[in-house]
């Protein structure tokens, strides 16, 4: 199986793309891929389930299914440090299965993976 790398920027002012790269992402766990996902910049955000919750694309599709699946499929959901505390969220206010990283372990990461970016 090969790895895959989704790194997502796109926040609530992109709801199409980020609940897409989510769904791509739970579609490659499904296939038995390595699936990691990292979050940065306004897609920090979705490290929010209560804002993920309201979010449902014209496909019907709803970020909070896909962040649940890739949760139930053990996918590490990675949200950028800096990121992250320019808007205030820290590691205590992550959900299960999201974790704080760094720019130097998603450099490491796509040495890997294959790598989407939305």
């Amino acid at each position: 199986m090969s790895k895959f790398l989704f790194v997502l920027s796109r926040g609530p002012e992109d709801t199409t793309r980020a609940v897409r790269a989510m769904f791509l992402a739970k579609v490659a766990a499904g296939k038995g891929h390595e699936v990691t996902v990292f979050l940065l910049d306004e897609a920090v955000y979705w490290a929010n389930l209560g804002m993920a919750e309201k979010v449902r694309i014209p496909t019907g599709d709803a970020m909070i299914d896909q962040i649940r699946e890739l949760q139930d499929k053990g996918v590490k959901l990675l949200v950028c440090k800096p990121c992250a505390e320019a808007r205030l969220i820290g590691a205590d206010d992550l959900p299960a299965g999201f974790e704080i990283s760094t720019a130097s372990v998603l450099i490491d990461l796509a040495v890997e993976a294959k790598v989407f970016s939305f």
